[in-house]
């Protein structure tokens, strides 16, 4: 077996709530020299059962080399069930060498006490904060644990790979470094995998932050163009729930970030309305609204997709990623295709929207 991922807990025990439900987090390194597209299942500890567990995010995705990423499991503890102590714990796989590539996580205890089967409801506002304040306690005390056990904490280089518990070690340009992930405590950006400190909040993800260039977006963000407005949006690839957190605008039946240049192998690639044209690009049919006229797979837009006119037409076939305007083949880039399928989106839009407000920024 070849070492292929480092799985970490963010806290070493879980305390269910009075309902028997409870939330833990853990971090997913692919330490290999190349991305690997990874798959995630929650294996259940002696007399646990499957069906306790829900795993928050999709089961498959691809990681990065040298870089973390992060699982939830939901924990739910039906009423009834014999009290007791329990075990579950993380098996990370490579999806292409799942017998030879994998890695166990470190088993995470929890209890199943004997008022789970008798307790009244209780208000599921205060069961989230809790099991919230928990995880966040428990994260601090780790770090400040690695800080004073002498290990590198956020934000120090790493350069034999480890870091305190509850950080990732990252390679950067000069060597690797210590990070924090996505709701960790931080001081400044710097010490986020995300690239993104929020004071008092901890690393977070700025999506719908404005921005002019790459270099205004942190961590694992793009520069996207909407519109009338240029904002910070998922690169491709990353885990996301919504299309307005994506640069392309889509987030796929995988629950990541759809490819942003436009390309496509099939209409499954393509946001609808759009369909993957004879030139593998995600273009719109007839009577979408248009801006310009390689967006449509006629190659004609006069306000929307329309037949196009002789004088447009080409002689011979185009070539891949390219569309016949009047009357030659261009080429099309991706930003072009992504602005048009806004303005057949104003789902979209408006959650872009939502994120640059929430930002601080009115669109």
């Amino acid at each position: 077996m070849s070492r292929a991922f480092d799985v970490s807990a963010i806290t070493d025990a879980l305390r269910l709530s009075s309902r028997g439900t409870g939330e833990a987090v853990f971090l997913v390194t692919n330490i290999l020299d190349a991305p690997v597209r990874a798959r995630v299942t929650v294996v259940p500890g002696p007399q646990a059962r499957r069906e306790w567990f829900v795993l928050e995010e999709a089961p498959e995705r691809e990681l990065p080399s040298k870089s973390a990423q992060r699982f939830t499991v939901r924990l739910r503890v039906p009423p009834g069930m014999p009290a007791g102590r329990f075990s579950f714990h993380l098996r990370v796989e490579d999806v292409a060498l799942p017998e030879t590539r994998f890695a166990e996580g470190p088993a995470l205890a929890f209890e199943v006490p004997a008022s789970v089967s008798t307790a009244k409801a209780f208000p599921m506002n205060w069961a989230v904060m809790g099991v919230g304040a928990f995880i966040l306690v428990g994260t601090v005390m780790s770090l400040l644990a690695a800080h004073k056990s002498g290990e590198p904490g956020p934000g120090a280089p790493c350069p034999d790979g480890h870091c305190g518990r509850g950080l990732s070690c990252q390679q950067r340009e000069g060597g690797g470094i210590c990070l924090a992930s996505q709701g960790q405590p931080c001081d400044a950006g710097t010490q986020c995998i995300t690239g993104f400190c929020a004071p008092g909040v901890g690393c977070t993800v700025p999506l719908g932050m404005t921005c002019a260039t790459e270099a205004d977006c942190p961590g694992l963000l793009t520069c996207a163009d909407a519109l009338d407005m240029q904002v910070c949006l998922l690169e491709p690839e990353q885990p996301c729930e919504q299309d307005s957190e994506c640069a392309s605008f889509f987030c796929n039946a995988e629950r990541h970030c759809n490819r942003d240049d436009g390309r496509c192998g099939s209409d499954a690639e393509c946001h609808k309305p759009a369909q993957c044209g004879a030139t593998k690009l995600c273009q719109l049919p007839d009577g979408q609204p248009c801006m310009q006229h390689e967006a449509c797979l006629s190659g004609y837009c006069d306000k929307t997709c329309q037949v196009s006119p002789e004088s447009f037409q080409c002689t011979s076939p185009c070539p891949d990623y390219s569309a016949c305007v009047s009357g030659k083949c261009v080429p099309v880039e991706g930003k072009v295709l992504n602005e048009n399928l806004l303005l057949n989106a104003p789902r979209i839009r408006k959650g872009i929207e939502e994120r640059s407000t929430q930002q601080g920024v009115e669109p």
